[in-house]
């Protein structure tokens, strides 16, 4: 059961209003992670300015993003990263079958070199915390520096979204499956 749901829009301070505002400005509604951000308007703001960056600002392209986002989504088993983003990733060009064994924990497959390689880097980054030299230079070599910094922002973010989703259980639209079960 959902622990924290968004603050009532009818009781908002200032602060929260026109956080939510901009938030539905570039998304639509409030939900996922943002309802709880809501409650701490000092961090809401800059992770979501962050996060608008990384997913309507980033150069990377869209399936290598949508690809990060979810392998550091299956990675930490969150529901809903993974109810908002796996589609967006067949959206952006991923195989749905790569995608499927990817929610199943299996290797993804297939996948292009570079979706490959990206799959790796994100998948070593949130089970190690960091990147090997190997690694690293494969990524640098594929991505150039910028895309490869923003790469390892997208691992974050989406980490720091999955911690908030899963501790404050946050729900997926009634009725859609739970891609994860723990």
């Amino acid at each position: 059961m959902q622990r924290l749901f968004a603050p009532d829009p009818d009781k908002y301070s200032d602060d929260q209003r026109r956080i939510a505002d901009s938030i539905t400005e570039t998304r639509g509604s409030i939900r996922g992670p943002f309802g709880p951000w809501l409650h701490a308007p000092g961090l809401a703001d800059p992770a979501q300015k962050l996060g608008s960056f990384l997913r309507y600002g980033s150069n990377l392209p869209g399936n290598l993003r949508e690809l990060a986002i979810c392998t550091v989504g299956q990675y930490w088993q969150a529901n809903f990263e993974w109810f908002a983003h796996a589609p967006l990733a067949v959206e952006e060009g991923v195989d749905a079958s790569a995608i499927e064994l990817l929610r199943t924990g299996k290797n993804p497959e297939p996948l292009s070199d570079q979706e490959q390689l990206v799959h790796e880097i994100a998948q070593e980054i949130v089970k190690t915390g960091e990147l090997s030299d190997v690694s690293y230079k494969s990524g640098v070599d594929l991505l150039g520096d910028e895309l490869m910094v923003e790469l390892i922002g997208i691992c974050g973010y989406y980490t720091l979204i999955s911690f908030t989703l899963n501790v404050f259980r946050v729900a997926i639209p009634e009725g859609e499956p739970e891609p994860f079960t723990k």
